[in-house]
């Protein structure tokens, strides 16, 4: 008899593979050879972790056995606006543009932009990728706030990479 949980945030995910991978009597040391991973990408991916490799994490899940479904949202309604549902999901300091309903991702992005809140746009950016945030830059209408984007960016891309080198270090 198979049973189905929804798990709508990374840290519910991880709390049910915690779950089931302590059911099984197993370590985070013996689970993640079997799951093809390392110690501290499970252990990250358990707490919730919500910037994990996908591939990881469907290895994971089939080493739990669990299977990843995707289903519509029980309240998807159309009143409810886009933008209320980017910025719930990535916990944004401020409801950009909620009246919207039709709001579209770039609109979204470059709302975020345009306010220069850099937790804001680290949230951003870990959603929908370095790439596709930079590519709402030309948009941007004042040029003083452009400049603060791109530094804004730069840190991020910098923080980006130093955290490879660390992790990069740590694994050698």
């Amino acid at each position: 008899m198979s049973s189905s949980t929804i798990a709508q945030t990374t840290e519910k995910l991880g709390q049910l593979v915690r779950s089931r991978r302590e059911a099984m009597g197993l370590s985070l040391r013996s689970a993640a050879p079997r799951a093809g991973v390392g110690v501290r990408f499970l252990s990250e991916f358990e707490r919730g972790k919500p910037t994990v490799e996908l591939g990881k994490v469907m290895r994971t899940l089939h080493m739990a056995g669990l299977d990843l479904a995707v289903v519509e949202h029980a309240d998807n309604k159309p009143s409810k606006g886009r933008a209320e549902f980017y910025s719930k999901l990535l916990k944004t300091e401020f409801p950009y543009d909620w009246s919207n309903r039709q709001i579209d991702d770039s609109v979204f992005i470059l709302k975020v932009l345009e306010m220069c809140r850099f937790n804001d746009v680290l949230k951003v950016v870990a959603y929908f990728g370095f790439d596709r945030v930079s590519s709402e830059l030309p948009h941007l209408k004042n040029r003083a706030q452009t400049n603060k984007v791109i530094s804004m960016l730069s840190r991020i891309q910098k923080g980006k990479l130093m955290a490879s080198c660390q992790s990069h270090d740590a694994a050698s």
